[in-house]
């Protein structure tokens, strides 16, 4: 495969190749798919976290902007759209929250219930991120668009995010099958 590298890229990729290959040996997955499934429930609460994160920097943001920006004489944020759109924000990013800890929870502890937690706390940190980005650009009104606030970086990452490792759709999907076989014991 050619990288166009340089001789001491080269030589240096060749080098971290070399030791990972002594010191991160591979193993073979189960036929089964275990392996995988319980990959990516852990990969989906670490995502979850990024997710609640973000959300909540969007709804920080929005509220800064709120406070500080005046129109008819006063204050944006006391209007009552703008209290409502930051009310429902906050409430979604504190579901994602309860939700990204019952994660942490079964992953740390390799809880029976890691599939229903990381689905749970997918699809609830995908949502707040999803609404909070949104209403972000909304309350800056037609500033959020431009290139003078960071309000389109944080919903460009919120849609990234909720592509990797499968839609929002397919875990949804996982949180009702999860739940379905629960409820069957």
């Amino acid at each position: 495969m050619d990288f166009n590298d340089t001789p001491e890229e080269a030589k240096f990729r060749k080098e971290a190749y070399d030791w990972l290959k002594d010191n991160a040996p591979c193993t073979e997955l189960k036929s089964d798919w275990s392996d995988v499934l319980n990959l990516l429930d852990r990969a989906a609460v670490l995502f979850s976290f990024e997710q609640l994160g973000g959300a909540e920097a969007c709804m920080d943001m929005a509220k800064e902007y709120a406070m500080g920006r005046y129109a008819f004489g006063r204050s944006i944020a006391s209007f009552q759209a703008i209290k409502h759109k930051l009310a429902d924000m906050f409430i979604a990013v504190e579901l994602a929250r309860s939700n990204c800890y019952y994660g942490a929870w079964a992953l740390s502890t390799d809880a029976p219930e890691l599939p229903t937690a990381a689905a749970t706390a997918r699809v609830s940190a995908s949502q707040a991120y999803h609404e909070c980005s949104k209403e972000n650009i909304q309350t800056h009104g037609g500033m959020g668009f431009t290139w003078e606030f960071d309000c389109h970086l944080y919903y460009r990452r919120c849609r990234q995010l909720a592509a990797n490792i499968g839609s929002q759709a397919v875990w949804k999907d996982k949180l009702i099958s999860s739940l379905e076989r629960a409820n069957q014991i």
